[in-house]
């Protein structure tokens, strides 16, 4: 093959690998940055007593604001640390029963924390189970408003460990979520689960259950995850015929309010009824939210922290 002709086949090589590239099948999973998981929103009488028992009980620092307890270091930018966030809800029904059935936390020695948990006068609902070299050893604790607690001895990963599901069909609710949130399917000690690769290992493990309620009314309310940018993992969920429960374009918080002018303080004087736009400083990174029902009944939180998301 002479100069020219080589030329000619490398340049009509480059065209039928450019045409490849061009028709090769995009899944609508692949056109957005799947979200991380953010946070576990817990239903309790009263905000700071809550708070406080899990950092002296189960580990975490204050979080981003002062009704949540974070597990790693907040810096203000992503990827956010996991947060346990609380809220006031006064009737929540425990979690046995529901299909977000216990919080999971691991300890680098869980038979030294049982002890410490039973001294503080804490209710062990399980004792240690040791299966060997088959998996963590684990117990079952209890907090003062209902919420089941797995405590299980992983020290590479210590601190907000996992969340255990009871649904009815495990396999498929397990698609659905990696579908829809992205994380690796992953079956760990002969659990089947979803893991999350962040600032930590997180799992979302799933057991069979027919006769669970949905999450909304007891005390693990909902779970949330964090997409970077709301507006295209909305666009994706929609094309899975998603339950959305709040408007799907939300404004950013803080909301803002038309106010007279003579309410803005001193200096405002009386301008004719002439009303100004007033946006309050808010205690806590901007952010946007959309609740979904997931398969079962789980309340799902979509929040996109809007400075931590560079915007």
């Amino acid at each position: 093959m002479n100069h020219g002709a080589r030329r000619q086949h490398i340049f009509r090589l480059q065209i039928a690998i450019c045409t490849c590239l061009a028709l090769w099948p995009v899944t609508a999973s692949a056109q957005y940055e799947a979200p991380p998981f953010d946070s576990i929103h817990l239903a309790v009488p009263e905000i700071s007593s809550a708070r406080d028992w899990y950092l002296q009980h189960m580990g975490g620092n204050i979080g981003e604001t002062a009704d949540r307890v974070a597990f790693g270091n907040w810096t203000g930018d992503h990827p956010i640390p996991l947060q346990l966030i609380f809220e006031v809800k006064a009737d929540a029904k425990p979690s046995a029963g529901s299909v977000l059935d216990s919080i999971g936390f691991s300890f680098p020695d869980l038979a030294e924390k049982v002890r410490a948990l039973q001294a503080d006068g804490v209710k062990i609902t399980t004792p240690i189970t040791d299966p060997g070299k088959g998996g963590w050893k684990h117990a079952f604790a209890e907090d003062p408003w209902g919420t089941k607690l797995e405590l299980v001895e992983d020290p590479d990963n210590v601190g907000l460990h996992h969340i255990n599901l009871r649904v009815k069909d495990p396999d498929a609710s397990l698609k659905w979520y990696v579908r829809a949130f992205g994380g690796d399917r992953a079956s760990v000690y002969g659990r089947e689960g979803i893991r999350y690769r962040d600032l930590t290992l997180f799992y979302v493990f799933a057991d069979k259950d027919e006769s669970t309620e949905p999450s909304a009314g007891h005390s693990i309310d909902r779970l949330a995850w964090g997409p970077i940018d709301l507006d295209k993992v909305i666009n994706d969920l929609k094309t899975l015929n998603v339950q959305f429960s709040s408007d799907t374009n939300p404004r950013g918080y803080p909301a803002c309010n038309f106010v007279p002018s003579t309410s803005l303080g001193a200096g405002g004087g009386d301008e004719g009824g002439i009303r100004r736009l007033f946006c309050a400083q808010p205690d806590q990174l901007p952010h946007r939210i959309v609740y979904l029902v997931a398969p079962d009944g789980v309340r799902v939180e979509l929040v996109q922290h809007l400075e931590a998301g560079g915007h």
